[in-house]
């Protein structure tokens, strides 16, 4: 298997290192501005603090792009050279380790005009990314199965080695696609040990977010928007040697409901869309009257659930949300037709597996379904030690009512329906249960640093790589939101913390694939994670949606692809005042 292994790297090095950069074909227009919806502002402008959407979305648009590595193509799902205009790796050594050789594009420069050196990547990876005072969700996707980090070598000023003390499969796409911080302007919050305080979203404002990516934020009006500006010293330029971006300006328009960002961009006060399902058919009959393209495509990545607090400061809920036999009961309570129908049009899937169906990894044949059913709800409520009163009230073996409260953040009309759906379900078992929409930031603050809800209904990105998800399914995962650790949490009570066999496995599974470089094998972990997770459900997944998009025909250079949305290409979209 290994000079299989070396010869298909091989023969990526060959075609990467001799590739232009993604955009370089480009043609366009120079100037515009492109108006984006989006429900919520940012809580931070500092990748290692971000666990939400509405941050990291800011955060991409100045570190993301041509700001990494290396980056991806959503057309053919290859890498191509970008901050590295080539590498050698990624090859295992002599000593059992494996390394890539980055070699750094001369002459980039961060937008306030410093130049770009290996100094910035070896700092951001050992100083930022595996700092053991820096926590980041970042950090524990890049643990090798033993629990190594990567390390970081200046060869000379445009060259580095990185260099794991074991293989690791996804070396290329996550050391390559890592954010790299300014050493000139980080440093010195690192030393303080101040890291967390760094790049506050009031930078924005104060101008003093730096990056390698196409554009930086300026402007931050809290419940209005963020406003971008191209970045003046953005490396790439197209072979007819136009800079890009095309775009002059970007805006997150804060509109904090979907329904208003509906009757935003029928009224054309946004560029771009993502039309829920009841509302497709409407938009694609209109096409010519809003002069859009509107397009449906496959099953996104990203997945929606109802999850659990099973550290719960309440004891009897902490009990309930424990007890397998009361997830699945609430599982098969999941009325997913009528949600599809409802909420999506039909456009959607139901889903049952953590990895999404457009996924090489997903494996319908070993994931637990649980088609609705009232009575086989009930029938795992028994199973797990809980009966009915005279009155029909659902009680546990102790005799206390099954009492508590359903959140999903205001503003999401579909996780609102499906939060309605699951209620009246659930209260059809005899649960006493309170629905409530809150603030989207507040609700994960409330997830992961105070720990007092109860159940709440969110979603999570996803891609073809499950990998990704360490975050998530690790036990000292800082998105493991349902059970975080103590370790991780000091809310958690380490007296009443509880960690199932399953749990433990599934983390193994997450530490052991990246050493595999047989992908049948990897597909076996893979199968083996599905059947776990669907079996135990600390996630009861509700709908896939499909892709569903909409965008003013005055945008230019959109290509939707399995992989990549209306702006994946966002460097090299322009368009027509």
């Amino acid at each position: 298997m290994r000079k299989v292994l070396v010869t298909l790297l091989v023969a990526l090095l060959f075609v990467f290192a001799f590739s232009n950069f993604i955009g370089y074909d480009a043609v366009g227009k120079k100037g515009g501005t492109l108006i984006i919806p989006t429900l919520s502002g940012p809580r931070t402008c500092n990748d290692t603090v971000s666990k939400e959407t509405s941050s990291s979305d800011v955060i991409a648009m100045f570190m993301s792009w041509g700001g990494t590595l290396v980056e991806r193509s959503a057309v053919d799902g290859n890498f191509y050279p970008a901050i590295a205009e080539k590498w050698d790796g990624p090859r295992l050594t002599k000593d059992g380790g494996m390394e890539i050789i980055w070699y750094i594009r001369k002459g980039v420069k961060w937008s306030d005009g410093q130049p770009l050196t290996a100094d910035d990547v070896v700092f951001t990876l050992n100083d930022i990314y595996t700092n053991p005072d820096i926590p980041s969700s970042f950090k524990d996707i890049l643990k090798s199965t033993n629990g190594y980090l990567p390390k970081a070598t200046k060869i000379n000023d445009y060259t580095v080695r990185m260099y794991y003390p074991e293989p690791f499969r996804l070396a290329l796409r996550y050391l390559g696609g890592m954010y790299i911080f300014p050493k000139h302007k980080a440093e010195s919050w690192v030393k303080n040990k101040k890291f967390a305080e760094f790049w506050t979203v009031d930078a924005i404002n104060k101008k003093e977010l730096v990056g390698l990516g196409p554009f930086i934020p300026v402007e931050y009006v809290p419940d209005q928007y963020v406003r971008f500006v191209a970045n003046p010293n953005y490396w790439k330029k197209t072979k007819d040697g136009t800079q890009l971006p095309f775009l002059k300006e970007v805006v997150y328009k804060i509109i904090s409901s979907q329904d208003a960002q509906k009757l935003a961009f029928e009224k054309g006060e946004v560029d771009i869309y993502s039309p829920r399902g009841t509302e497709f058919n409407y938009f694609k009959e209109n096409e010519k009257k809003f002069n859009i393209t509107v397009l449906a495509y496959g099953p996104a990545y990203g997945t929606q659930f109802i999850t659990f607090n099973w550290n719960n400061k309440d004891e009897a809920k902490r009990e309930w949300f424990r007890n397998v036999h009361f997830r699945k009961a609430v599982a098969y309570a999941m009325d997913k037709k009528k949600m599809i129908d409802t909420l999506f049009n039909g456009l959607a899937v139901e889903q049952w597996s953590p990895v999404s169906m457009a996924s090489p990894y997903y494996n319908e044949k070993v994931t637990v379904k649980y088609p609705y059913d009232l009575n086989k709800a009930k029938a795992e409520l028994k199973l797990g030690g809980f009966s009915w009163d005279k009155n029909g009230r659902l009680i546990d073996s102790k005799g206390r009512p099954v009492k508590f409260m359903i959140e999903t953040n205001a503003g999401n009309t579909v996780r609102e329906g499906m939060g309605n759906i699951i209620t009246a379900a659930l209260k059809q078992l005899g649960m006493d249960i309170t629905f409530v929409p809150g603030d989207f930031n507040t609700l994960v603050n409330r997830m992961l640093n105070v720990g007092d809800w109860d159940a709440i209904i969110i979603g999570l990105t996803g891609s073809d790589e499950p990998q990704g998800g360490r975050n998530v399914w690790a036990v000292d995962g800082s998105l493991h939101f349902w059970n975080l650790s103590p370790k991780v949490a000091n809310w958690v009570d380490e007296k009443a913390y509880w960690l199932p066999d399953f749990e433990k496995e599934i983390d193994k599974i997450f530490a052991e694939n990246v050493r595999i470089l047989d992908e049948n094998v990897v597909k076996d972990y893979w199968a083996k994670y599905q059947k776990l997770a669907s079996e135990n459900i600390p996630l009861i997944y509700t709908v896939n949606s499909l892709r569903l998009f909409a965008w003013r025909n005055s945008v230019k250079n959109v290509k939707i692809t399995l992989l990549g949305g209306t702006t994946w290409n966002l460097d090299w979209l322009y368009k027509e005042e």
